[in-house]
């Protein structure tokens, strides 16, 4: 699925939502997430930690229930080294991000405070910064688990932490390939992507 298609199926989607959702908030986020490392061929690849932002909108159908519509991103750099004859250590700068919609379980302390845990389903590209290879897209799935605070009606906290992965083994892999000496090398590269991230909670609607 391309990122258009993708924007297109969110938005329809988000329109429908919208329509009939008790209430909408909007929670801008920062935070960081964790280096993820696999093994390649005498050797090992990696993309490194980072500092990751983005946003979600929550659409509460009920006092439990919610439909969420999240988006991340996170700037760093993927390395591979191997001790493989005539392979050179690749070191890029890469950007990874996810666009993910699902749905929240909502799990209500008192008035304020909140609990939530949610699955979401959406896309995860890796993007070169320096345009050194292109863009890779997979389908991706997402687990959320976290707690809102409520400090006024409109105006909240927002702590969570975060696991997104793209599905590797259905109809291909991201893929790492260097060419040196004339010696070509290969690994199926799973990101997974774990993180903490804390934001506001505006309540729009």
């Amino acid at each position: 699925m391309t990122k258009k298609l993708l924007f297109l199926v969110v938005l329809s989607i988000w329109t429908s939502i919208s329509v009939l959702a008790q209430s909408i908030e909007l929670a801008p986020f920062a935070g960081y997430t964790f280096r993820s490392t696999v093994n390649i061929t005498n050797g090992q690849a990696r993309v490194n930690d980072g500092f990751t932002y983005g946003g979600a909108l929550t659409y509460t159908a009920g006092l439990y229930n919610a439909i969420e519509l999240s988006y991340y991103r996170y700037q760093t750099n993927a390395t591979a080294q191997s001790s493989y004859s005539g392979f050179e250590f690749v070191d890029t700068p890469v950007a990874v991000n996810y666009m993910l919609i699902g749905g929240q379980r909502i799990v209500p302390a008192n008035e304020k405070v909140s609990g939530f845990t949610g699955f979401n389903l959406g896309a995860g590209w890796l993007g070169s910064r320096d345009d050194s290879f292109s863009t890779i897209t997979k389908f991706s799935v997402g687990f959320v688990a976290g707690l809102k605070v409520m400090a006024s009606d409109k105006i909240g906290l927002r702590l969570q932490t975060n696991l997104a992965l793209p599905i590797t083994s259905a109809g291909g892999s991201f893929y790492w390939g260097t060419g040196g000496s004339g010696v070509g090398l290969t690994g199926y590269v799973p990101i997974w992507s774990f993180g903490f991230t804390g934001g506001l909670v505006y309540k729009i609607k």
